[in-house]
């Protein structure tokens, strides 16, 4: 059982790191839908804190042998869960700068196109002008 000092600092704790998410959120610091996970989890440690009974319950409704390995399991779990959608939004990340990167490349190989021919009319104009003068 946690003491009841140990259950107020982990209540401010969380309540400052709650505080923290969601002013890094109003500043466009995070995305929406990764600080809902950490939200999520800071939710759930608050109300564990503040219910530590339920823990117990939880555990042997889930047949786990102690509270601490159900919140290992928990924690490992979330923590698969998180690398998965950040492994995910990399690789759209990826090919999105993959195909910015072609498109670029397109973009910068017509102008090149543009400035050749430009350049080259302007040739063909100056010699047409010297052969007309001529």
């Amino acid at each position: 059982m946690m003491s009841l000092r140990l259950r107020v600092l982990i209540i401010v704790i969380m309540s400052l790191v709650m505080i923290y998410i969601v002013n890094l959120t109003r500043k466009k610091k995070i995305d929406f839908k990764y600080a809902l996970g950490w939200l999520f989890v800071d939710l759930c440690i608050l109300f564990l804190s503040v219910f530590p009974l339920i823990l117990n319950e939880v555990a042997l409704f889930l047949g786990i042998a102690s509270p601490m390995n159900m919140l290992f399991f928990f924690g490992f779990c979330f923590a698969v869960i998180m690398i998965f959608s950040l492994s995910m939004s990399v690789s759209r990340l990826s090919d999105k700068v993959r195909k910015l990167s072609q498109e670029i490349a397109i973009i910068r190989k017509d102008m090149y196109d543009n400035y050749t021919r430009l350049d080259q009319g302007k040739a063909d104009r100056k010699n047409d002008d010297k052969d007309r003068d001529k």
